[in-house]
């Protein structure tokens, strides 16, 4: 009697249904969430661009969205996104940012870069007046280093700090008289992000993977969840 092979073979159909339970854990989660945020990824280059030097292309997550990166000085650059998350429901993320490079030059393998930004989350509802609002500033380090010619790889860390704003119907929304259904939230999270960077005389790649943790909210009918995306992007480089 083979017994080590039954028991693979449980363990096998084992894993299987809990990774399909894992699955529908993760859809129910999605779907009973009234208000979740995807910060869009960083998509850095492998090197901050020297003065009037940049990039200006397209990414892609759920949406197209645009993107562009100018150097102001040899060691600062300035960027900035407008991302549509989904355009059904006219959900709209703007952000901008500067990233420093403490040791700009060609011939570095390691990168140390620096960023400190600030945007907006705009959710504009259509069956009643006023927005789902989220406001954020956030600070970044972004090491990482070259593997060949032409490609790299980053690691960036942000700390994001948001505070914003919902409509919100029900038990929870004041009830007095002239009070707008608006509720205000706080909150905190870490955004881990992997870069790969593919980057040639006029044209960069990009492909990035952010997994979020928030780890703070302050008392909230309406929780946030903030939900972990893949993004691709092509530029023009100049």
């Amino acid at each position: 009697m083979n017994i080590s092979g039954g028991c693979k073979q449980r363990s096998s159909i084992f894993n299987k249904y809990l990774r399909i339970l894992f699955i529908g854990c993760f859809v129910t989660v999605i779907a009973a969430c009234p208000t979740p945020i995807m910060f869009p990824n960083s998509l850095n280059p492998s090197k901050t661009y020297s003065a009037g030097k940049g990039e200006v292309g397209g990414r892609l997550s759920e949406t197209l969205g645009g993107d562009f990166k100018i150097g102001i000085t040899d060691e600062i650059q300035v960027s900035g996104i407008a991302y549509p998350i989904n355009d059904i429901l006219s959900l709209t993320m703007y952000e901008a940012g500067i990233q420093i490079n403490t040791s700009p030059h060609e011939k570095d393998k390691y990168l140390h870069i620096f960023g400190i930004g600030a945007g907006t989350y705009v959710q504009t509802k259509t069956d009643a007046s006023g927005n789902n609002q989220t406001n954020f500033v956030y600070e970044g380090y972004y090491p990482g280093f070259t593997l060949i010619n032409h490609i790299s790889i980053n690691f960036p860390l942000r700390l994001y700090e948001f505070e914003g704003r919902y409509n919100c119907f029900g038990d929870g929304c004041p009830r007095s008289i002239g009070a707008e259904p608006l509720q205000r939230y706080q909150g905190a999270a870490f955004v881990s992000e992997m870069d790969w960077c593919f980057d040639w005389t006029h044209l960069g790649l990009r492909i990035a993977l952010s997994v979020p943790m928030q780890f703070w909210e302050s008392a909230n009918p309406q929780p946030v969840i903030i939900l972990p995306s893949a993004a691709y992007a092509m530029y023009y480089k100049w």
